[in-house]
């Protein structure tokens, strides 16, 4: 049997973390390998929402949120359209961000909390209130 060296065990660790984690891994001695957590973060994935009272055919849509590096990206999927997020900006589990919709900016904020979306959506047409479930786990 092949003796498995420190950095293929790190390598396979690395390689089994999931998108937008963390992992920190530290080495003991020769013979062990300590593992801290991994931090995820509660904004990626996907996202089914509905927007109370919104306009006919942008009532229900779906939000996916990346990240590449440190920077976030987000796009919402309704009335058979996709829209890019702009301005994104996170702090804790708040989440805010603009959207143009048929030439109206749209300004978005969310809060998280497990796998529950909650938030406000503001445009020329009032506020709404939208909630939502995480449907794709980006870990």
């Amino acid at each position: 049997m092949k003796h498995i060296t420190k950095f293929t065990v790190l390598a396979i660790l690395f390689s089994m973390t999931s998108i937008g984690a963390t992992a920190f891994t530290s080495m003991t001695n020769d013979s062990e390998l300590k593992c801290l957590p991994v931090i995820k973060d509660s904004f990626l994935g996907g996202w089914a929402y509905t927007v109370q009272g919104a306009p006919e055919g942008y009532e229900k849509g779906f939000l996916l949120i990346l990240k590449e590096d440190k920077t976030y990206k987000a796009q919402i999927q309704v009335g058979g359209s996709t829209f890019l997020a702009e301005n994104i900006m996170v702090k804790k589990n708040t989440m805010t961000f603009d959207v143009m919709i048929e030439g109206q900016k749209v300004a978005v904020q969310l809060m998280v909390k497990g796998s529950k979306l909650t938030g406000t959506t503001t445009s020329n047409e009032g506020v709404f209130q939208i909630t939502g479930e995480k449907t794709l786990s980006a870990g």
